[in-house]
């Protein structure tokens, strides 16, 4: 289950003008999401389990880009706590 802290940085991102590549990537990190490879000047991140991938692109990011990779990082951490609780509800 994702920390409190990262659900409130990936809020205090959503609140700021427009988020550096790095901020998204360090909260991914902070989500599980693990570096694969550099493709062109995008990061492409992963994580075990999530279906899509994360493409962080490596210069200035337009408003709508990075809300739209943040609610990849939020669907992810979505995801992880609805099967940590279907988990807790078998045993």
């Amino acid at each position: 289950m994702p920390a409190k802290d990262v659900w409130d940085e990936l809020q205090a991102l959503r609140r700021a003008g427009s988020p550096q590549p790095r901020d998204i990537e360090r909260l991914a990190r902070q989500a599980g999401w693990v570096f694969s490879r550099m493709k062109g000047d995008h990061a492409i991140y992963k994580k075990e389990g999530f279906w899509a991938n994360l493409p962080i692109p490596q210069r200035r990011l337009k408003r709508k880009t990075a809300l739209r990779l943040l609610n990849v990082l939020e669907a992810s951490l979505v995801e992880e706590e609805r099967e940590s609780h279907d988990e807790e509800e078998r045993n």
